[in-house]
């Protein structure tokens, strides 16, 4: 620490804190340059908590969670409190999943750590001025500064925790509607999904579970026997199809339901101001009470719920209403009243689930759906969704900035309800448009109200078309887990803005229609009724389109013709992308056989990463491997070198392999460390052989796992 008049310095690494004493502020410095400087301090008493800081006019600011509003959230004021909205589009400021972090354009990052019922105001006030406020609790903030994007989501995980891998099959399609209504109309809709060739891998089954209507059953948490007659016989039946089964639960107990006097005889409910338990009577599913999540006993009392369920073969939850959707002010919780923790309950709900899973099932990953929480959820294995989003054009359109800025705030799994939720009509295009969009994200989770979310139950091309994107899912496996681990590994969210690897183009900083899947894969959703045309911005590099191969120069914007058959997508030159042949379930998952595409472009490198699928320790135990493709390409010559290290149990010893080359001349010759292999049509009685094929170069051999390296001679 070093002095100067009436200020300190505190110096440490890269950047420095100055502390100027009379006003009183701190001003952080970043490789000798004023990064950030508070504007009047820090203000703390009775009824609140607020600190505020200086922007720069050009400065883009990101984040603070859930809002269906333009990602740069410069000139908006926005409530800090989680909060559903039935039916919403785009506009819509206050969601729920509110998180006190925002991150600017000048890769710094701030964590407001304080849960407490408040707001954030960026310039909308003061138009240089970043604003936070609470009704109380600290004015404790985290800064965070990075020299770009995946550094700065790297240190931010580092503070907040990373998300743990999920189960490999959680990347499948998750069948899930408002609601199945009983045990046989279930069963009907698995069959029906099958015989029309849907891949599947969960069944979710709503509030139909544990009653026979939407209100007075709340907090049952066990089988309607008159629907359900023999439930573990169902769950079996479905596992042995490779279909788990995901289950609601809800921290509300309605006062009519037998569960009730015995949750309230342990203490387990939130209470007035006197200690008596609260009912709350303007609850939509009737009169009840909330479960204090914050007390050791209401979390005991509801994981003896989910265990006994877990006994009979559930393989995953989901949980609802975890804002909490109805917490009036004037209820008290263990740890303080409504407003002050209103915030952290589903954030502490999966905490619970996340702990006890830890303690009873220590090798089993956790999958919970969840609402609602708070910055750093991600660590309990928070898998959140954007709550009841309208049927419409208006509603996914919502959906792009939304998941963008949860992403970049570390939830790197949130996704939509597939097809819209709420209210609308029946429009083929629309859940076609939607579907394609929803395999391009972090969970594929078809689900609506009202009208059915399968898609058995669209026209045959919107069929055929769903299922095709759906396959192209389960082929992309590969990859896609690849991009789990990597958000594991160093907290990289699933979808990417442009800006994330394009942070001083000013178009890619604008463009929010657009997103990158992974570090290869540019996608570029349909979201307009109707549009045969779509104007889509590439950014520097060489593109080629995923679906035709053609190869464009970016830094441009190009108009590209639109069919329905699939949503525009484009891989960057230099690309891995491993796949594998499309299942019927992640259970048929094998890596005995991997079709790499590769688009050459001078130097590149892709990591695939490869374990069981299925065991939490894994990648602490170091059961996996990494397969490293990395590629040389030249005028005359290109070069793939392959090696692998670590192991797994249940790792294949030999391994079939397919490199299809893109934009490829027939070659001279190929050869596999250093032997010439032939070229077949059929590659018939060939261990390896290429083939050409619409001007890819196919490349077959058996691999055994040692370091191989392929050239083509052109």
């Amino acid at each position: 620490m070093s002095s100067i008049a009436g200020a300190q310095l505190l110096e440490s690494g890269e950047m420095d804190v100055y502390v100027h004493n009379d006003p009183f502020y701190l001003a952080f410095i970043y490789k000798g340059d004023t990064l950030l400087s508070e504007s009047t301090g820090f203000d703390v008493d009775r009824n609140k908590s607020s600190v505020s800081f200086k922007i720069s006019s050009n400065e883009a600011i990101y984040g603070t969670g859930e809002r269906s509003i333009v990602m740069n959230r410069r000139g908006y004021q926005l409530p800090l409190y989680n909060r559903p909205s039935y039916g919403y589009q785009m506009g819509t400021t206050s969601l729920n999943y509110s998180i006190p972090m925002v991150l600017s354009s000048k890769k710094y990052a701030v964590l407001w750590d304080n849960p407490q019922k408040g707001w954030v105001d960026i310039g909308k006030t003061q138009a240089d001025i970043l604003e936070w406020n609470a009704i109380g609790g600290t004015a404790r903030y985290f800064v965070i500064v990075a020299g770009d994007y995946p550094g700065l989501m790297k240190s931010y995980t580092d503070l907040t925790g990373r998300q743990p891998l999920l189960p490999r099959w959680a990347l499948g399609n998750l069948q899930s509607r408002m609601a199945y209504r009983n045990q046989q109309e279930t069963d009907s809709i698995v069959s029906l999904m099958q015989k029309h060739d849907f891949p599947m891998d969960a069944i979710i089954i709503d509030f139909y579970w544990f009653g026979d209507s939407i209100k007075g059953h709340l907090g049952t948490l066990d089988w309607y026997k008159n629907a359900w007659p023999h439930p573990q016989e169902m769950i079996a039946n479905f596992r042995r199809q490779g279909i788990k089964t995901i289950l609601i639960t809800e921290p509300y107990i309605i006062d009519t339901v037998k569960t009730y006097a015995d949750a309230d005889s342990k203490k387990i409910f939130v209470t007035d101001s006197l200690g008596n338990t609260y009912v709350d009577k303007y609850f939509y599913f009737g009169h009840g009470s909330l479960m204090d999540i914050f007390k050791p006993e209401a979390r005991e009392w509801f994981w003896e719920k989910y265990q006994r369920q877990i006994n009979m073969g559930v393989a995953a939850w989901w949980g609802d209403l975890g804002e909490p959707e109805s917490h009036p002010s004037d209820i008290f919780h263990v740890n303080g009243k409504a407003d002050a923790v209103h915030n952290i309950y589903g954030h502490n709900w999966d905490k619970m689930l996340s702990d006890k899973y830890a303690e009873n099932y220590p090798h089993t990953r956790l999958f919970h759906l969840q609402r609602s929480g708070f910055a750093g959820s991600q660590r309990f294995s928070a898998f959140p969704w954007t709550g009841d989003v309208s049927r419409s054009w208006g509603g996914l359109q919502a959906q792009l900035p939304l998941l963008l800025t949860m992403g970049m705030n570390g939830l790197g799994y949130i996704h939509s309800d597939a097809g819209g939720f709420a209210m609308g009509e029946k429009d083929d295009e629309l859940y076609t448009r939607w579907l394609q969009f929803a395999t391009f994200t972090p969970i594929l989770r078809p689900h609506g109200s009202n009208i059915p979310s399968e898609p058995v139950f669209f026209s045959i091309e919107t069929q055929r078309i769903v299922r095709n994107s759906m396959k192209l899912r389960y082929a992309m496996l590969p990859y896609n887990y690849t991009l789990a681990w990597q958000n594991s590994e160093n907290g990289a969210p699933l979808m990417r803005p442009l800006f994330y690897y394009f942070p001083d183009d000013s178009i890619a900083r604008s463009v929010e229609n657009e997103y990158f899947w992974g570090d290869n894969i540019l996608v570029a959703p349909v979201i307009e009724k109707g549009l045969k045309m779509q104007e889509i911005y590439l950014p520097s590099g060489q593109w080629y389109d995923f679906n035709s191969g053609k190869r464009y120069s970016g830094n441009q914007w190009i108009n590209y013709p639109l069919t329905m058959e699939y949503i525009p997508l484009f891989v960057k030159a230099g690309s891995f992308i491993p796949m594998t042949t499309p299942m019927k379930t992640t259970d048929d998952y094998t890596s005995n056989e991997f079709i790499v595409r590769y688009y050459p472009e001078g130097k590149s490198q892709f990591i695939q990463y490869e374990d069981d699928g299925w065991d939490k320790l894994a990648m602490e135990e170091g059961n996996y491997e990494l397969i490293s493709y990395n590629g040389n390409r030249t005028k005359e010559h290109t070069t793939i070198s392959l090696s692998k290290k670590g192991s797994w149990k249940g790792m294949p010893k030999i391994r079939r392999m397919t490199f299809e080359v893109w934009n490829n001349d027939l070659p001279e010759k190929v050869l596999i460390n250093g032997k010439e292999i032939p070229r077949s049509k059929s590659g018939k009685n060939n261990k390896s052989y290429y083939q050409m094929e619409d001007n890819r170069l196919k490349i077959h051999f058996a691999w055994d796992g040692k370091p191989q390296t392929i050239e083509i001679i052109n």
